[in-house]
């Protein structure tokens, strides 16, 4: 299910962002992309507090709906009988608010159904399958989305159909919210003031807020960066243009998560969390910051490799800690706090590609750098609060 719905979506999924560029112009792209992260933190908000009320199961169906409406709308919107970036947009707000639920849902089941001390396998293993997916999907994308969007559009509604069909099918239920009544919140803003409450969790939070910003900018400023500033080269005799050049960053990025995530795992297992955050934080901020100072190929494999490195050691002791952080009780509302983290981080992504052209490529490498470190500072201090509590 994972694999299906990450290989459709990136055929699409960052490209669009060039989509937007081109027909509407990169002003309007990041006023879009602010309008869609707006609700998409509204609808992270409501989902995860939703989850906890109404169960996992019962949230991801919900989700399955809208996203698949959504993709229908899309599809609509490029098909040959009539073309409309502006309603291409309203059917992708709906996937993404049909995505809010799914993810609210499926996430807390993940926690719900693991446990501390097999969680980072489990979720190396869910993060090598999201990336196999999105290796399938962005080679697609790379030879396909500029001539036949319409086809790959129709492909995310057909994965959203299947998907509806496995959750409600073949996944059970693993939160039954009768059994927890007495934990449960029912008034949503009473249950998230609730979560504020914890402040080893709102520094991990805040640090999550600024590496959610590094990791949103192959679907922000990096096309955008390519589609204006890069050089078109030749590997092999085929042209790279920039769009090219998106699709073989990703397809990197997947094979070396793909072939090296099991070895950089057994070799970071005996690692502390704060060395594996601040290490795998650090190396994808440098990675990011090359790839906007450069405008060849040479420099944007470099930075890309710098940033794959840093993400194959960061994301298992990151997914861990997040979990165990959270409240067994109320993992749904502490999940939507992190799903709402993506949107606000997309909301400032997309204020930074609106303002970009004042500060250009090279300000914005700066800019990274900066939110790196800043990132860093807050997930120390939270990881050392929770450490300090498992000893009490």
């Amino acid at each position: 299910m994972t694999f299906i719905g990450v290989m459709t979506f990136s055929t699409i999924g960052s490209s669009m962002t060039i989509y937007y560029n081109e027909y509407l112009g990169a002003g309007m792209t990041g006023l879009l992309l602010i309008i869609s992260s707006t609700i998409s933190f509204l609808v992270g908000i409501w989902a995860g507090h939703f989850t906890d009320l109404q169960g996992r199961r019962r949230t991801m169906i919900l989700g399955m709906i809208a996203s698949a409406f959504g993709a229908a709308l899309a599809t609509f919107a490029n098909s040959p009988v009539l073309f409309n970036p502006w309603l291409t947009f309203i059917g992708l707000v709906f996937s993404s608010f049909g995505f809010g639920f799914f993810n609210a849902g499926a996430s807390a089941m993940m926690v719900d159904i693991t446990t501390p001390a097999d969680r980072k396998i489990v979720f190396s293993l869910n993060y090598w399958t999201l990336n196999v997916g999105v290796a399938v999907g962005s080679g697609l994308s790379g030879w396909l989305f500029r001539d036949h969007l319409f086809l790959l559009l129709l492909l995310v509604f057909v994965s959203d159909l299947i998907n509806l069909l496995i959750v409600a099918l073949l996944i059970e239920e693993t939160f039954d919210p009768r059994l927890h009544v007495e934990h449960q919140e029912t008034n949503i803003i009473k249950a998230y003031i609730q979560v504020s409450k914890d402040k080893t969790f709102m520094l991990y939070l805040l640090a999550t807020l600024f590496v959610t910003m590094l990791f949103q900018q192959m679907d922000y400023f990096i096309p955008v960066h390519l589609s204006n500033n890069f050089k078109t080269s030749s590997l092999f005799g085929l042209e790279i243009y920039g769009q090219r050049m998106l699709t073989i960053m990703a397809i990197l990025n997947t094979c070396m998560v793909v072939l090296l995530l099991s070895t950089v795992r057994k070799s970071t297992q005996h690692w502390s969390n704060k060395r594996g955050f601040v290490f795998g934080a650090g190396l994808m901020g440098v990675g990011f910051a090359i790839v906007c100072f450069g405008d060849s190929m040479i420099w944007e494999i470099i930075g890309a490799i710098l940033n794959v490195s840093g993400e194959l050691i960061f994301v298992p002791f990151e997914q861990s800690l997040r979990a165990d952080m959270m409240d067994p009780e109320q993992v749904g509302v502490y999940t939507g706090a992190f799903t709402a983290i993506q949107p606000m981080a997309q909301i400032i992504c997309g204020l930074l590609v609106t303002l970009s052209p004042l500060y250009g490529h090279i300000g914005m490498g700066i800019i990274l750098l900066v939110v790196t470190i800043l990132a860093i500072i807050p997930a120390v201090s939270a990881i050392t609060r929770y450490e300090k509590r498992l000893t009490i």
